[in-house]
This record gives structure tokens, C-alpha cells and sequence, in this order.
């Protein structure tokens, strides 16, 4: 059995090691997976496109991700197993082996099985004999998922985020910032407009880093037209956000609706940065913290609750500073990239056990 390993978007895996060794870039866990599976990793790319890719891609996806679903099924023989890092990439494959009668085992991170069209792609994926593994972040995306896979999906686990705590890390001498700065990061799912609102007659400077690697023309978010004097949206490379963070008096996190924990990797970066945070409320992992005491939660397009929140932390700033020292804590007990990569040996390791088995 060989494993093979799937991107959702294109990295160069290259360039993050070199900078992540020079401290200018995270870890990827990709290639780290990729490492342990011993396996290729194969990536979308926006070349040599066809017009059955194209018109795929209105089914689910980008047309990238059905390219690269045909390009990889050439390498994959019976009893071989994929690791997907998302099921953008991981369903075109599957279904293109199901169609070829391809006995090939899958683990699959579901970003938000609450879409219609995953659902279903996974109930007619649960019509084949594949091996499903999957990966979501929340109970309630676990309960969907075996609801459309059925009997059919293998397991499913609830793989709680990661970020990379060695380069998000607190200043030993954090500023002194007049104004308080406040930071915001991310665009999947954000509600800038309800926070500039809020925080337009605060006699605070807030800066976004409004930048995303998954942005599509479907991505929905607001912001402010125009944006208050004291905003600012700026696309930062991963030094500069860090710096951001790192020097922020509070970030805020103003969500969307959204069933799938969005912002976790904004919401991780910021706590591993040791910088308090406020955070719309959102089901899964955001509102264990909340409830947990270890970051502020506010409603959902709530003006006066972000405003409050925010003037909370900066009128007392020795509270705020002992909940994000106690939420860093537990940011490095359970979401560093060394416990994801822990939770993946032992699951990916039985399921090839699993998979060798019932092969001999």
C-alpha cells in the first residue's frame, strides 16, 4: 500500500521550509504529513486545464482541483490510500476512483460538511466501497458527515485546528501602543463592517491584515465603505502579521454565521502571540474558549458588544493579561502543530493496519 497526499491549494513547500528554519515563515504540516505517509504530495495548478474541468468545477470545487483528481488517479493502484487536505480536492478524486472501480482508501478534512453539495457528493461517494476517513473540527460536523456517509464512513474524528506556536510567539517586552492598538486578521467570514461601526469614536488605531490564500469570489464577508480614519486593511506577509499580534493590545475577531469554526487559524495565531482576544460567538472550539474563560466572546453583528469587549480589556489590562496567558497555555497543550501531528500518526497508523489487513 502506497499513501499519497493532496493539496487544496498551491504552496511552495520549498520556500516555507527554507523560511521556516530563518524564522520568517510558519511551519507547513503538510509536507510533514507527507513525510511520515512517506508519500508524494500533489497540488492543484491552474494549467492544462480541459473544458470537462471547467464544467466539473460547477458541480463542486475549482476546475483545478478535477485536473488534478485525473493526474493523480494514473498514480494511484488498488489498495493505495490519499490523504486530502481538504475535500475540495479530496471528493474530485474520489469520485473519479469510484467511477473507475479503483479500490482506493481515502482520509479526507472536511472543512464544512454543512454545504449542501459536500453533503451530497458524500452520500453518493458512501454508495461505493471506498475506505472513508474524516477529519472535521467540530461534534456537530461529525454528526453530518455520519448522517451522509452512512455505515460506509470508516471513522471520523474531530481534529481540533493546529498553529505553529515556535514562530507565533509574545514579545519579551510587549509596547506601550497610544493609541491601544486592536488587530483583526482573515477575510472568510468576517464582519468588518460591524466592527469598524464599533469601534469608529474608540480612541483606538485598528489594523487589519485583510488577506487570505483560500479567497474565492464566493468568499462572503463585509467591510466598511469607507473605512473609519482610524482603520486601516493592509495584506501583511507572515512577519508583519506576526509583528501585529504580537504588539496588539487586544484582536478581535468579528464572525458571520458559520457552522464550521471559521477564523480558528486567526483565533490560534493571535492566542499563541500571547494577545487577548474577543471573538464572535461561533459553535465548536470557539466557544469551548469562550466558555472556558479564556477569550471574550460577543453576538454575532453586535456593535455594542464589540465595543464593550474591546474597552473591557484595554480598562484592565492585567485581567486581559492573565486570560491570554492561560488561553497561550492551553493553544500549546492542544492546538500546537506537534499534538495535530501526534492525533494523525496514531489515526492515519491504524487505518493502514486497518487497510493492510483486510489487503492480506
Amino acid at each position: 500500500m502506497s499513501w499519497h497526499v493532496l493539496s487544496s491549494t498551491y504552496f511552495d513547500f520549498d520556500r516555507f521550509a527554507s523560511e521556516s528554519k530563518a524564522d520568517t515563515l510558519p511551519q507547513h504540516l503538510l509536507p510533514e504529513i507527507a513525510d511520515r505517509l512517506n508519500a508524494p504530495i500533489h497540488q492543484p495548478l491552474a494549467e492544462n486545464l480541459r473544458r470537462s474541468d471547467k464544467v466539473l468545477s460547477r458541480l463542486y470545487g475549482r476546475p483545478e482541483h478535477w485536473a488534478l483528481a485525473r493526474r493523480v488517479l494514473e498514480e494511484l493502484s488498488d489498495g493505495d490510500a490519499v490523504y486530502s487536505a481538504g475535500c475540495d480536492s479530496g471528493i474530485p478524486l474520489a469520485l473519479r476512483c469510484a467511477l473507475r472501480r479503483r479500490n482506493v482508501a481515502f482520509a479526507i478534512n472536511f472543512a464544512d460538511p454543512s454545504r449542501v453539495r459536500a453533503r451530497v457528493l458524500g452520500w453518493l461517494i458512501a454508495l461505493t466501497q471506498l475506505e472513508v476517513v474524516a477529519f472535521v473540527t467540530t461534534g456537530h460536523q461529525a454528526g453530518l458527515l455520519e448522517k451522509s456517509f452512512g455505515r460506509r464512513l470508516h471513522a471520523v474524528h474531530v481534529v481540533e485546528g493546529q498553529t505553529d506556536c515556535a514562530f507565533f510567539r509574545p514579545l519579551p517586552n510587549k509596547p506601550v501602543n497610544d493609541p491601544p492598538l486592536v488587530a483583526s486578521c482573515g477575510v472568510e467570514r468576517r464582519d468588518y463592517r460591524t466592527m469598524a461601526e464599533a469601534l469608529a469614536e474608540v480612541p483606538v488605531k485598528a489594523v487589519v491584515c485583510f488577506a487570505s490564500p483560500n479567497q474565492t469570489s464566493k468568499t462572503k464577508y463585509t467591510v466598511p465603505e469607507p473605512p473609519p480614519e482610524n482603520f486601516e486593511f493592509e495584506p501583511l506577509d507572515f512577519q508583519e502579521l506576526r509583528g501585529l499580534y504580537q504588539r496588539a493590545d487586544v484582536m478581535v475577531l468579528p464572525l458571520l454565521a458559520n457552522r464550521y469554526s471559521a477564523g480558528l487559524t486567526s483565533l490560534f495565531e493571535a492566542i499563541a502571540c500571547g494577545t487577548p482576544v474577543v471573538v464572535s460567538r461561533s459553535p465548536g472550539i470557539i466557544q469551548q474558549l469562550i466558555d472556558e474563560g479564556l477569550v471574550l466572546g460577543v453576538e454575532q453583528g453586535s456593535q455594542a458588544a464589540i465595543r464593550e469587549a474591546v474597552e473591557e480589556v484595554l480598562n484592565q489590562p492585567e485581567m486581559a493579561a492573565k486570560r491570554a496567558q492561560a488561553a497561550r497555555q492551553v493553544v500549546m497543550t492542544r492546538y500546537s502543530a506537534s499534538s495535530l501531528l501526534s492525533l494523525l500518526d496514531g489515526v492515519l497508523g491504524k487505518f493502514s493496519a486497518t487497510l493492510d489487513s483486510a489487503a492480506s
